[in-house]
């Protein structure tokens, strides 16, 4: 565009929707952290307005564990991050955002809290006061724990071998801390609090230290015996929250208080380091040394165990596996209220203008959750509230991180505008990829691994091994509650504990998604299919299930005869349904994406967030389905590409897509590299598996520098290395991060490292880079078109950060590195030159772009461009029609097109894929005629104009000609890959002058 076409953009205001920040148009993820803050921030503020962004899409902020660098890990819900900046500096943050007219929109996380950190005061006042705490009920602990000796214990398990041997080592200490409480256990970096029932006994064992040390002292000796009282009273006493609270502030007093006279007496620190070094083993022999610190720990209300302990006998609901996580009981109104208030006076200050929903599936109920959400928001925004702006159902946008299956929909009764977009990464992959082939590649991965995979017995598998592993406590404990229910009923009563455990087990195993969201109000047509679809699947899985059980668990699950049972019957049957599905959520993103995802590697493009790799490719008429959907219940629904959880970013995904396009080639290439790198196996030739091995070859040609110097070949081979690791670990077939196994991932290491080293595999090297190179060009070609994609069909592009120029990361930590902003705005405004050329300067910078592409200008120029053109035509892209067009001609399967229209403005879009034919492997720009022959594209009915602008180009290309009614795709694709044509009444003829 130049600046009369930017001008006739600005002219078109009967097409705006009046931007009160609510309804991006295009969003960023910045993650924040020590090394990203608000400072940081607020000086590219400048730069994402230029970019055409306009909301900022800020990862967890409030106060995290420290040293955090995502912010998922919070531990005060009422400060900001100390180490991502202050409040004067969130504050400048803000005042950036306003200047520029840019928005933010909050990652909150509801669902857990960090609890390995003396931070948390709400954990700490829990670990003191056991389920007599004020805050017990924040957090969702099993305090009743059947067939468990230490009943009303919390189970810790941070120890890093078995308690006894621990504790007759000496590592676990008893200290004093003034701060944090007095009396306090410290394993390393772990601190706990005693309960205040146990400081009388040691303080009293102090005052007798005292007395041989010297002189009476009656004002110390009244000290101690008023601080014993002290401690009395806050250890006893009723349960209720005001007691609570003073027993709360008696400890906190009492602390200072001994805190106080420890420093301000000798003879006071001597007796109490004498009574500290007695618990801690100075006195006695062997083992009973520790006797006392043993008997004083067996007192407090949580019990220290082997963290491996932690997957069969945790008993507080954790995130997924991840023991520092505790969940929290957001169903509780004072909850929702604490965690929330800091968050809620940004909004009513106008500092949010909307929230990214983390781990939705992990809260009780979900539904619910978000509608308390707006109506909060709704209270805080007052007279502000954006349902009065036409368009806005919801005062407040919110977007889920809702991880949706292939045939899978977003509930439309959810109070949300949509999910965080991994939807559409599963969607625009399968358009993207060949379904040709499928076959090729199939052949490939069977003839590398030995033998053809059953997917879904492989997710079947995986799961299974996550409940045999580290969620096997949940499920142990479901299954007692589940026993309970069908004691107290006599046609139920006869079924055993263990035919009820084997048919929860393979109810969940077989379960074909996340989870359902049946409550007390019903159970929807859907979710009823679902848990209909898994006890069939699980009666036919395993022959030794009992029908009558599973018959039993999915009554259960179905609310079937709810309304004829006892109130505190229905109330446990509820709870049941409720803890069953928030496990068969982490069930299967353990078992899906963080273990089957690294043992099925038939194309591992596909193995994504959100994604169904056992479906090879998506039809045509599919994608336009999902986007017509899209569009008719969550229009503004985020696109994401790449994300902060993504297992390959979005270009490493586009270029490995061209595998699909020359299936026969990869699998000749991939059993030579086999055959090249056999004698770096070492002499058992175990290291790595194949399956290991036939995802390192995918990876090494996804992550393979478009820049040949020593220093991103060298980055990118410890990178290499790194993902290696972490993806054997993450498959746990050799090696585990539970059970490492060190001699398999030395020889892994040592394999990547000669396999990846010039100087012993140059020649395979040099090989292999003449292979990738054409792949290389062409996944960038792909990659643009993902793009155009993200940015033109119904709902909100997505950017993470950094991506608006080529980025080959992998899964974190890989992709959370630093981004060069400075690098980033020097190139932006490079590529703004566009808008001031003239015709012949325009194709100039164009061609240039096209003949260098891996710098990054081409990918920027079209991310800016289409921006631009979407906060121009808000409307348009917000409400407007999307129509598929049909193409025609010897290229037509090559196409991807449809038009998106509201009012007078007509938008085509016309988007390439499956480029290495159309290229010549890589060897031809997909340009002109000589590339698409009299391949046409239908112009949509009613359409009467014949001459359009290219928003990419800046060039005029008309649809007259010998075939009316259609499209030259010669004509559209000229000049760039991808064409983006605006025709319109007023605009139409304002652009024609402008140009």
């Amino acid at each position: 565009m130049n600046r009369g076409q930017d001008a006739s953009f600005k002219a078109l205001s009967a097409h705006k929707r009046p931007h009160d920040g609510r309804t991006p148009c295009a969003t960023y993820r910045w993650q924040f952290h020590k090394d990203f803050g608000f400072r940081d921030a607020a000086r590219h503020v400048s730069y994402l307005a230029d970019l055409g962004i306009s909301h900022c899409y800020a990862s967890p902020y409030l106060k995290a564990h420290a040293g955090s660098n995502h912010g998922y890990d919070i531990v005060d819900h009422a400060h900001v991050n100390p180490e991502v900046g202050t409040k004067a500096e969130r504050e400048a943050f803000m005042e950036a955002l306003r200047t520029h007219g840019l928005y933010q929109i909050l990652d909150v996380v509801p669902n857990h809290m960090r609890v390995d950190d003396p931070e948390n005061r709400l954990w700490w006042d829990v670990l003191a006061f056991g389920h007599r705490s004020r805050f017990a009920h924040y957090f969702d602990i099993d305090w009743v724990t059947p067939e468990r000796p230490y009943e009303d214990k919390l189970v810790i398990p941070i120890l890093g071998g078995p308690y006894g041997e621990v504790l007759e080592s000496g590592d676990i200490v008893l200290d004093f801390d003034a701060g944090r409480g007095g009396f306090i256990v410290r394993y390393y970096d772990h601190l706990l609090p005693l309960s205040p029932k146990t400081h009388p006994q040691l303080l009293a064992e102090v005052a007798q230290s005292l007395e041989g040390l010297g002189p009476d002292d009656e004002a110390i000796s009244r000290e101690i015996s008023d601080l014993i009282a002290l401690f009395e009273r806050a250890g006893g006493g009723a349960a209720d929250g005001a007691r609570l609270a003073e027993a709360a502030g008696l400890v906190a007093e009492g602390a200072a208080r001994m805190g106080a006279w420890v420093a301000g007496h000798t003879r006071c620190a001597v007796a109490l380091e004498r009574v500290l070094a007695r618990y801690n083993g100075g006195e006695g022999e062997g083992a009973h040394r520790y006797d006392a610190l043993h008997a004083l720990l067996e007192q407090q209300s949580y019990r220290l165990t082997f963290w491996r302990v932690a997957g069969y006998e945790i008993n507080y609901r954790r995130f997924f596996d991840i023991n520092e996580l505790a969940a929290l009981r957001m169903e509780d109104p004072e909850v929702f209220a604490a965690t929330h208030d800091l968050i809620g006076r940004w909004i009513a200050a106008g500092d949010v203008a909307g929230l990214r929903i983390d781990h939705p599936d992990g809260l009780r109920d979900p539904r619910g959750y978000c509608a308390r959400l707006q109506d909060w928001a709704r209270e805080r925004q007052g007279s502000r509230s954006a349902t009065s702006i036409e368009g806005n159902p919801y005062p407040l946008y919110v977007v889920v991180e809702k991880i949706l299956g292939a045939d899978e929909s977003l509930p439309v009764d959810w109070a949300v505008n949509g999910t965080t977009g991994y939807d559409f990464t599963r969607l625009v992959s399968g358009v993207l990829v060949d379904a040709d082939g499928k076959a090729g590649i199939d052949a490939a991965y069977e003839a590398f691994v030995g033998a053809p995979d059953d997917y879904q017995g492989l997710l079947y598998e995986c799961k299974a091994l996550i409940m045999h592993t580290t969620l096997g406590s949940e499920i142990h404990a479901l299954g007692l509650a589940l026993d309970r229910i069908a004691e107290r009923d006599r046609r139920t009563r006869d079924l055993t504990l263990s035919a009820q455990r084997t048919a929860l087990f393979e109810i969940v195993a077989c379960f074909p998604v996340y989870r359902t969201y049946v409550t007390a109000d019903g159970v929807s047509a859907a979710d009823r299919a679902v848990i209909d679809a898994a006890c069939a699947q699980a009666k036919g899985r395993n022959p030794l299930v009992e029908s009558a059980a599973v018959d039993f668990i999915c009554d259960l699950l179905r609310l079937e005869g709810l309304d004829g049972r006892a109130p505190e019957e229905r109330q446990e049957i509820l709870e049941f349904v409720a803890a069953f599905q928030q496990y068969t959520s982490p069930v299967m993103a353990k078992g899906l994406e963080d273990t089957l995802f690294y043992r099925y590697n038939r194309l591992v493009s596909l193995n994504e967030v959100g994604g169904d790799p056992s479906r090879f490719a998506l039809s045509l008429n599919d994608f336009h389905k999902a986007n017509s959907e899209r569009l008719r219940y969550y229009p503004e629904t985020l696109l994401a590409t790449s994300t902060h959880d993504s297992k390959r970013s979005e270009d490493v995904r586009a270029r490995l897509h061209v595998l699909s396009e020359i299936p026969q080639s990869w699998g000749e290439h991939s059993l030579w590299l086999k055959a090249c790198h056999a004698a770096f196996k070492g002499q058992d030739g175990a290291a790595p598996s194949v399956r290991d091995e036939y995802l390192l070859y995918q990876t090494l040609i996804g992550i393979w520098p478009l820049t040949d110097t020593p220093e991103a070949w060298g980055g990118m081979r410890e990178r290499l290395k790194d993902y290696a690791l972490k993806a054997a670990r993450e498959a746990k077939g050799e090696t585990s991060w539970v059970r490492p196994v060190s001699e398999y991932e030395d020889a892994l290491t040592a394999f990547v490292d000669a396999v990846t080293d010039w100087t012993r595999n140059g020649e395979t090297l040099a090989a292999l880079a003449a292979f990738v190179a054409p792949i290389a060009r062409t996944g960038l070609m792909t990659a643009l078109s993902q793009v155009a994609l993200k940015l033109t069909v119904p709902g909100i592009p997505d950017f993470y950060q950094g991506t608006e120029l080529w980025d080959f990361h992998l899964v974190d930590p890989d992709n959370r590195g630093p981004v060069d902003y400075g690098l980033r705005a020097r190139m932006l405004a490079e590529v703004a030159r566009f808008d001031e050329e003239d015709a012949a300067g325009r194709a100039a910078l164009l061609g240039a772009w096209l003949v260098r592409p891996e710098d990054g200008y081409v990918k920027l120029h079209l991310t800016r461009c289409l921006l631009h053109v979407r906060r121009a035509y808000p409307r348009l892209f917000a409400e407007g029609r999307y129509e598929p067009l049909e193409a025609q001609g010897p290229h037509a399967r090559h196409l991807v097109g449809f038009a998106r229209r509201f009012e007078d403005v007509t938008v085509l879009v016309v988007v390439p894929r499956h480029y290495w034919a159309l290229t010549q492997g890589g060897r031809r720009l997909p340009l002109g005629r000589a590339v698409w022959d009299e391949t046409r594209l239908s112009l949509p009915a009613g359409v009467a104009a014949s001459s359009w602008r290219d928003v990419l180009t800046g060039e005029r290309v008309a649809s007259h000609g010998p075939h009316a009614g259609s499209l030259e795709v010669a004509a559209a694709l000229a000049r760039f890959p991808i064409a983006v044509l605006i025709a319109s009444g007023a605009a139409a003829a304002a652009m024609d002058e402008g140009l």
